[in-house]
């Protein structure tokens, strides 16, 4: 195989030095040690997807969602090799977690040679190790493209080779990591087949690996491969293809937002409240998604035609804390379960594609978020968007009113005093309760069945299996509330049908990390970020490179120019 050849690659930490290599051996030396070694490599990942500029990159600068401040470079995608945004944390955590992976690796090789271990006992750690590096070079190749490949500890005498290895062809890399999670998953049946949050042991097992496996074999077109993995995942969680009403019975669309932690239909979640370790990360997608917080002094100014002023609700009104100090005003309604101590920044929209066109006003599609009131919600959504809420008018006393349905108001026009919205906000799906200031406790929903169920739909249809791939994009849509679609409905043309798989997939997954990627492997992610993105400042920086972000600049110079931009030099 090709792969015998191919050594390591450039990782953003070579640069510091590395001395595990001199104390590895001599200290994993039992299953639990090797296992404390596996646990430190979740942390790169969860500093890659805990980074707002990364959910910019992949749902932002993408077709569904905008902003329009000027300062989000990476929603607008305002980024170069020497100002690569995001880029930097994903090519610096990406190959730190790949060096950990290999270490482990090597530390596991060491532990069996040693006889510290079995390699019965081996079995279930190099699975590990192996899941999690598929998941490093996923993220890695769907963010650059081509990238530098290794699969070797880090030593004295191989560092200046690996840091000056040239990229390396993505979808060979991407063949390597199915090749290696199909022995240890496949043929080794090295991870037990469970749902991941059944028991107490939260760890990247069977299913995610067979995730990652899947996802790498689409972008390789590997269909039918492709197709094998998943329907591993459906011996896991259920089949659910002939009987699509049963799918929201076992899993609930209620448990589709992120403030729903450790749900049964996720397959791998990231949390920002690490409570094995006592700490929290300062993720902030719920920042960017809550309607914006306002003194109830703005509003009240507002609607009074004889308060003597002329003040008007804007989004930054939601960021002058000095003057807001407490409010649980949210565009024109108080919702005391989202506290006073949250701070809204520079907030995304739907753009007028979801909200107008894939999730209109009063649509059937219970994921729209219209009438949706959280838990007390008669639809039982998953409140993708919000157009109203539940909640208190904010110039009444709320110890004298009860809560009603009422309407956000908007900021969209600068010319108008506050009116009931015309644009939705994103909804509680992504919201955060009782915030303190923009440190999101969510847990992020990375990969979820119905991910599964809508890849295998696009997988039988690339087989020509058109038939099955309509029964797969039935159960997220019958669960949603939609009707169900047959491939004559569409005129029988595989085209129409992928453009429904396609859609589908931005109702039910949006704001979860796939879009762009998503975008980019069908070939349309500029055409489509132009056409639909609202964005005030992306269509002056958007150009088709960006399908890749870039590799940063000083990377490039320290592998002595063996990797490049080519692509930027347009």
């Amino acid at each position: 195989m090709i792969f015998s050849a191919v050594v390591t690659l450039l990782t953003g930490c070579l640069n510091e030095k590395n001395e595990s290599y001199t104390t590895t051996d001599n200290y994993f030396q039992d299953v639990n040690q090797i296992m404390t070694g596996i646990n430190g490599c979740y942390n790169s990942l969860r500093n890659i997807y805990s980074a707002r500029g990364f959910w910019e990159m992949t749902d932002v600068a993408a077709d569904l969602m905008y902003t329009s401040s000027s300062s989000l470079y990476n929603s607008n995608c305002d980024v170069s090799p020497a100002r690569p945004g995001i880029a930097s944390t994903v090519w610096r955590y990406g190959y730190a977690g790949v060096k950990d992976t290999n270490e482990m690796t090597a530390a596991i090789d060491a532990a069996v040679e040693n006889g510290y271990i079995t390699e019965e006992e081996a079995a279930p750690l190099y699975a590990e190790t192996a899941v999690l590096r598929a998941m490093y070079y996923y993220l890695l190749t769907s963010t650059f493209g081509d990238v530098p490949f290794y699969a070797e500890r880090v030593t004295e005498e191989n560092r200046e080779r690996i840091a000056t290895l040239p990229r390396m062809d993505a979808e060979a890399t991407r063949d390597y990591c199915i090749a290696e999670l199909d022995r240890w998953l496949v043929r080794e049946q090295a991870l037990p087949m469970v749902r991941t949050y059944e028991g107490n042991e939260f760890r990247a097992g069977a299913a995610v690996g067979y995730v990652v496996a899947a996802k790498m074999c689409m972008w390789n077109e590997r269909w039918e491969e492709a197709i094998a993995f998943l329907s591993k995942v459906e011996d896991i969680y259920g089949h659910y293809a002939d009987s699509p009403s049963s799918f929201g019975t076992d899993y609930p669309l209620t448990d589709v937002p992120f403030s729903k932690r450790y749900v049964k239909e996720s397959i791998f979640e990231m949390g920002n409240v690490v409570e094995s370790y006592g700490t929290q990360t300062t993720a902030m997608i719920a920042a960017c998604c809550l309607p914006s917080r306002v003194a109830n002094s703005v509003i009240e100014n507002a609607l009074n035609p004889d308060s003597g002023t002329d003040d008007e609700y804007t989004e930054e009104d939601g960021e002058q804390l000095e003057d807001n100090s407490g409010s649980d005003c949210y565009a024109g309604i108080r919702i005391p379960e989202l506290g006073g101590n949250s701070r809204t920044s520079a907030t995304a929209r739907p753009t007028t594609y979801l909200y107008s066109r894939l999730m209109p006003y009063a649509s059937t599609d219970l994921r729209s978020g219209e009438y949706s009131s959280g838990e007390d919600s008669p639809r039982g959504g998953s409140g993708t968007l919000a157009w109203r809420w539940i909640g208190y008018d904010p110039i009444e006393d709320p110890e004298n009113k009860d809560r009603k349905v009422m309407f956000f108001w908007s900021s969209s026009s600068s010319k108008s005093k506050i009116k009931a919205t015309d644009r939705p906000w994103m909804g509680n799906k992504f919201w955060a309760y009782d915030m303190n200031n923009t440190k999101d406790p969510n847990n992020y929903k990375i990969f979820r069945f119905a991910d599964v169920l809508l890849m295998k739909a696009e997988a039988h249809l690339q087989m020509g299996e058109f038939d099955l791939a309509c029964k797969y994009l039935n159960v997220t849509r019958v669960r949603a509330g939609l009707n169900e679609i047959a491939y004559a409905s569409v005129g029988s043309e595989p085209e129409a049908l992928m453009e429904e798989i396609r859609m589908e997939r931005a109702r039910e997954l949006v704001g979860e990390f796939h879009r762009k990627f998503d975008l980019v492997r069908w070939g349309i992610w500029y055409e489509r970020t132009v056409a639909y993105n609202e964005g005030s400042y992306l269509k002056e920086y958007i150009r088709p490179c960006h399908r890749y972000w870039p590799i940063p600049a000083d990377q490039v110079a320290y592998s002595g120019n063996a990797l490049d931009n080519d692509e930027y030099l347009e």
